[in-house]
Order: C-alpha cells, then sequence, then structure tokens
C-alpha cells in the first residue's frame, strides 16, 4: 500500500508577508548614502581631484600583481605582439582562445601568428567540450589596472566573453599603462558607466585562480587559471 502527500498550500502565507512588506516600505525614498569619506580615504586614491599619473603607478601595481603571484611582462606599442608570442611559447599554448573584438585587431592576430586562434564567436553551449578539455590559454584585453592590488579590471561583452580569463588554464591579458588607476573607485569612474551604459557584469582579476578552502592551505588553479601573465604596454613614453 502506498501512499501520496501533496505539499501544503502556502499562497495564503506567503501573500501575507509580502503585504506586510509592502505596507512597511518607505514612503519616501532613502537618501542615497555618501561615499565621499570612503574617496577620500586610503582604498579610494585617486576618485577625488586631479588623476594620480599612470606613470607613477607601473612600479606599484608591478609590485602588487607578482605580490599575488602574477607573471608581468614589459612591453611597448611595437613589440608587445612578440612579447605575447613568447610567453605562449614558454607555456607551451598552441590554441589559445580570443574573443572576436580582439581577433579582429592586427596587433592581436600578430600576437597569435605561431598558435592556433581560436575565436570565441559562438555560443558557448556550441564549444563548451572544446573549449573545457583543448584550449590551452585565453587572451584578453584589460579595461584598467588598479595599482593598491595588482588588479586587472575586464569588461567582458559580446566580443570578448568573460569565460576567456575563467576557465582556459593559462590567462594571458594585454593592459596599456595609461589605463592603470590606483585605486578601484578611480577605475570604476573611469569606465564612464553613466554614458556606456551599466554591463552585465565587470570582472576582477587578482593573480592566478585560487582558494583556500580546504583546511585553509592556498592551493592555485582550483577553479580556473592556473597562471595568469600580465603584458603590460608602455605607451606613456616613459623609461622603466
Amino acid at each position: 500500500m502506498t501512499s501520496s502527500t501533496s505539499s501544503p498550500d502556502t499562497g495564503a502565507a506567503r501573500g501575507a508577508i509580502l503585504a506586510r512588506l509592502r505596507q512597511s516600505a518607505p514612503s519616501q525614498p532613502l537618501p542615497v548614502p555618501s561615499l565621499a569619506a570612503y574617496h577620500a580615504g586610503p582604498f579610494g586614491r585617486g576618485r577625488l581631484g586631479a588623476r594620480i599619473d599612470p606613470a607613477a603607478l607601473i612600479g606599484p601595481f608591478e609590485a602588487a600583481a607578482r605580490g599575488w603571484r602574477a607573471d608581468l611582462r614589459h612591453a611597448t606599442p611595437a613589440d608587445w605582439s612578440a612579447v605575447v608570442r613568447t610567453v605562449l611559447a614558454e607555456h607551451g599554448a598552441r590554441r589559445v582562445a580570443v574573443g572576436r573584438g580582439p581577433a579582429a585587431d592586427p596587433g592581436f592576430m600578430a600576437a597569435l601568428a605561431e598558435v592556433e586562434a581560436c575565436r570565441f564567436d559562438r555560443p558557448l553551449e556550441h564549444w563548451k567540450t572544446e573549449l573545457f578539455d583543448r584550449i590551452d590559454a585565453g587572451l584578453t584585453t584589460a579595461r584598467a589596472g588598479i595599482a593598491d592590488t595588482g588588479t586587472l579590471l575586464l569588461r567582458p561583452g559580446p566580443d570578448e566573453p568573460r569565460t576567456l580569463s575563467l576557465v582556459p588554464p593559462l590567462h594571458v591579458a594585454v593592459l596599456r599603462a595609461s589605463d592603470l588607476f590606483a585605486s578601484l573607485p578611480a577605475a570604476i569612474a573611469a569606465q564612464d558607466l553613466a554614458t556606456t551604459g551599466m554591463p552585465t557584469n565587470l570582472v576582477l582579476v587578482t593573480g592566478p585562480s585560487k582558494t583556500a578552502d580546504i583546511q585553509q592551505v592556498l592551493a592555485f588553479g582550483a577553479h580556473g587559471p592556473k597562471a595568469l601573465v600580465i603584458v603590460l604596454v608602455n605607451d606613456l613614453e616613459v623609461s622603466l
């Protein structure tokens, strides 16, 4: 003999809860909190007043990035493609995924001249197995670098999906020195989101993938790239 039970009807209870929440909602919008104190503090450097010279941020950014086990390579506008080729060769990367935006850039095509470039120009479900199993590296641009933490700011979109920086075992990111900012608030403000529109997401990359979930032991590459290489293109005409 079997018996069946049906789930209780919770519609009335949920309706009562939602009604009470609506009744307790403020009649006027809450005031927007002021972030001036945060922006004026040590974690908001460069957000208020004149922008901090990016040339002065190259050293701090490199030190912070290397502190998180990122590999940073210096390059110039004339040789950055060759630097990327060297990085890929050193890591034995033969199949490299790149977004359709960079894939149309001559510099990126030169950087991928000696490998098999795989354009990410189709839905993920159409090549998920290939991406996870056969791609050696993902090559992306970076919209900004944050000197305080050695962090890259990526703005993914249809032309450069975020998967490129999250799945392949090696992530190579090209960053211009002119896009260096002292802090996260300064970097976010420079994106001019009010004009360009809020993206579906922004990706902050600080070193390769890492976790300390198991016995508080730091492990790299547990759920993302095992290595991050930043190719910093000095477009500021300053000597290092």
